[in-house]
């Protein structure tokens, strides 16, 4: 009697607690990924389902949450294997769409009697169907060519579940082994969280895009690049209304060779904006994939989707610089001492055999252009050895900046596969200008001012 009382309790708890009904479907959802490990090694049948492949598809399996997560774990190199963050990078973040009247739904309660007043129009096919949100394209009642921004309905409450269940599995997974413990999975979770909460702020984003254009602004680059103008009195927390962007993605090579003139120009763009927004403004767009760049009509850049900003504290931002600086000098010792200086390096190091590393591992990358591909592929287990060796833990930011790099390689080599803006004076220049204004700041803190010297 007394287990039938007890069965009947936690069936009741189950039905009433959110949290743990979502354990119990994770529960059932990783038995149904991992089980088939145990078959492969029992009849050594698909040696290619891996255990990071069997988590890689719960994740997918269990959603939003999730499969940002795995895209994290994929933009960790320093922290997971090779195989691993090969593997995770297969996560992709597009969703079946929800109905076009969901959308009307969210916008009448967070808009009231705007919705019907302001828009004229919105397509029932989503421009784009991600994670957390949808976007359609449409129209205001004064013409404007507007794309509306809408969240999920529940996306809040099942991402908040997701995390406190990540929390508690994280500082299992830390307590049970050495290699999760090493990876900090407690501090990965921690970050996405704080990541996912920004995404699901668009009145955030908002403000991001307006910072960005007020930069660009500032600093007399809105001839290269800007963001949609938002539309305040149509955005809430749920839903952001923006200018259309006419144009083509960043990799549409055709569509890119009819808008621009010269595109080693258009690449050179890409990098003052990138860099400026860093140095000069203490920010960088966190996802410059090429679904969030555009080459507009008039040649511009246009940047999309400000969930992800990353932010630099002023000590991280002078040792990014310094780093930089080096990258750009060909300096492996000032390399190695920035890179100390973000607090990256174990105590005790071999400072000797550090800057040795260091100078192998990231100096050949100023010569990185499609002649060498081999080049970025020996960077990663580089980067790794020296995790191990000097109890190397780069900054999530420092990953993130590392990550928005090898994007610009895959436009690198679309564009002008032998262009290199490590070697090419105009960019050299442009660096210089960007370093010097920084160096105004700088001295204005005390801190030592940047060096960037030519390269040969």
């Amino acid at each position: 009697m007394m287990w039938l009382l007890a069965i009947g309790i936690g069936a009741l708890l189950l039905l009433l607690l959110r949290v743990p009904r979502r354990a119990l479907v994770l529960g059932c959802v990783f038995a149904r990924r991992l089980l088939p490990l145990l078959g492969r090694r029992i009849w050594r049948r698909d040696s290619a389902y891996t255990m990071a492949r069997a988590v890689r598809l719960a994740f997918e399996d269990l959603g939003p949450a999730y499969i940002k997560l795995g895209q994290m774990i994929a933009s960790s190199p320093t922290a997971f294997s090779q195989a691993t963050t090969d593997e995770f990078a297969r996560c992709i973040d597009q969703v079946r769409p929800i109905p076009v009247e969901h959308v009307w739904r969210t916008l009448r309660e967070d808009l009231g009697p705007l919705t019907e007043s302001a828009f004229a129009h919105i397509d029932e096919v989503p421009l784009a169907s991600a994670s957390i949100a949808q976007v359609h394209a449409g129209k205001l009642r004064d013409g404007t060519a507007i794309v509306v921004k809408v969240q999920r309905p529940g996306i809040r409450g099942r991402i908040e579940q997701d995390m406190a269940l990540m929390g508690v599995l994280a500082r299992i997974g830390m307590a049970c082994s050495a290699i999760l413990r090493r990876a900090n999975l407690l501090g990965i979770v921690q970050d996405f969280r704080r990541t996912i909460r920004e995404e699901l702020d668009f009145d955030l984003e908002a403000g991001n895009i307006d910072g960005f254009n007020a930069l660009l602004e500032r600093e007399s680059l809105l001839s290269l690049a800007c963001a949609p103008r938002v539309h305040h009195e149509l955005s809430t927390a749920r839903v952001l209304t923006l200018d259309r962007f006419h144009g083509v993605r960043i990799d549409d090579k055709a569509g890119v060779d009819a808008r621009v003139g010269d595109v080693e120009d258009m690449l050179r763009a890409t990098s003052e904006v990138f860099w400026s927004c860093i140095f000069l403004g203490g920010f960088f767009h966190g996802d410059i994939h090429a679904g969030n760049i555009m080459v507009l009509d008039d040649g511009r850049l246009g940047y999309l989707d400000f969930g992800i900003l990353g932010r630099f504290s002023d000590d991280h931002r002078a040792a990014l610089a310094d780093w930089v600086g080096a990258l750009v000098s060909g300096d492996g010792e000032q390399m190695a001492r920035a890179i100390h200086a973000m607090g990256a390096v174990g105590a005790g190091v071999d400072w000797n055999a550090y800057v040795k590393d260091v100078t192998e591992a990231f100096l050949p990358l100023r010569a990185l252009t499609v002649d060498r591909p081999d080049m970025l592929e020996q960077f990663i287990p580089k980067l790794l050895a020296m995790a191990r060796v000097h109890d190397l833990h780069l900054p999530s930011q420092f990953v993130l900046i590392l990550k928005q790099l090898t994007y610009f390689g895959r436009y690198v080599t679309i564009h002008a596969p032998h262009f290199n803006e490590n070697l090419d004076p105009k960019a050299q220049q442009t660096f210089v200008k960007i370093f010097l204004k920084f160096n105004t700041w700088r001295q204005r803190t005390g801190a030592q001012a940047v060096e960037i010297r030519p390269s040969a």
